[in-house]
């Protein structure tokens, strides 16, 4: 399942956004809605939506997103598969990755840092640590240690 867009009204602050793209592979429906609805505050992000692992590299290599937020336990595709194949193709290598997981332990957020990630937020989402990692990105800041949990 795919789709977009997600945008609301101009924040007070800033200029507007033309156009972002995020990509947001996650197999649960609730997650998924969440993360629009937090999104929805933010003008001018094109959202995508994967169920599954194979259809979010599909997207990610046909669309290009500006980020991708994967989350590790899908129904086709492990996280770590997901994240091994965005980095080893061309076409996907240079995408920002940012996890979205609950499972959050020191050991595995070391290693999905290990494998390339630039970024690991956990569940359930805090709103505005979720929206100040998304605005890092949207304006190219390089990621701050609370990208991840201490």
């Amino acid at each position: 399942i795919a789709h977009e867009p997600v945008s609301s009204d101009p924040p007070n602050h800033g200029a507007r956004l033309t156009q972002f793209t995020i990509l947001h592979i996650e197999d649960n429906p609730a997650n998924l809605r969440l993360v629009e609805h937090i999104l929805e505050r933010r003008p001018g992000i094109r959202l995508l939506n994967a169920m599954q692992g194979s259809l979010g590299l599909e997207l990610a290599a046909r669309y290009s997103p500006d980020l991708i937020l994967l989350d590790i336990h899908l129904p086709d595709l492990g996280g770590e598969a997901v994240l091994e194949r965005l980095r080893t193709d061309p076409r996907t290598a240079k995408i920002p990755v940012v996890i979205v997981s609950a499972d959050a332990t020191a050991r595995q957020i070391r290693r999905f840092r290990d494998a390339g990630v630039d970024g690991y937020i956990t569940k359930p989402l805090d709103v505005h640590h979720f929206l100040a990692v998304i605005d890092r990105h949207i304006h190219n800041d390089e990621p701050q240690p609370d990208d991840e949990p201490g």
